[in-house]
């Protein structure tokens, strides 16, 4: 009986599939679905540097990170910035000595990525492919 058991289990591992690696992962960069303002590239950059503040409206922008490490932050940080999580660490590290700037604030998951983004018509996020929903709205689909 424990034998079958420890089959069974050794047998869900076959389901769970591997991990992604950050340079095949596709990212979504997400905004409020009450926002229409159109982004590029370069502007999701200058937004995620702080060199973009302000939305065409004239409202601040609220830009979220996922957590350093996490294969959609390594994804994101190598194709917008051309630089690991870690390399941003040292620019905003540096940010912080010379103006006092902070990075953007962090979240845990894509989920929390999403419903921050979907609850907050300023924020603009990433996450790992989303093809879009009624809550927010894709702006820069699957940065490749």
């Amino acid at each position: 009986m424990r034998l079958a058991a420890c089959i069974w289990v050794l047998s869900l591992g076959l389901f769970i599939p591997p991990p992604v690696a950050a340079s095949e992962l596709s990212v979504s960069v997400i905004v409020n679905s009450e926002r229409s303002d159109e982004l590029s590239l370069s502007d999701v950059r200058a937004i995620y540097l702080k060199q973009k503040r302000f939305w065409n409206d004239g409202t601040a922008i609220v830009p979220v990170n996922r957590e350093a490490g996490t294969a959609v932050r390594e994804a994101f940080s190598k194709k917008v910035f051309q630089q690991s999580s870690h390399e941003m660490a040292t620019y905003w590290n540096q940010r912080y000595f010379e103006a006092g700037e902070f990075p953007p604030a962090t979240l845990a998951s894509d989920e929390a990525v999403v419903r921050f983004v979907a609850g907050n018509a300023n924020a603009i996020g990433y996450v790992a492919f989303l093809g879009g929903g009624q809550l927010v709205r894709v702006v820069v689909l699957a940065i490749d």
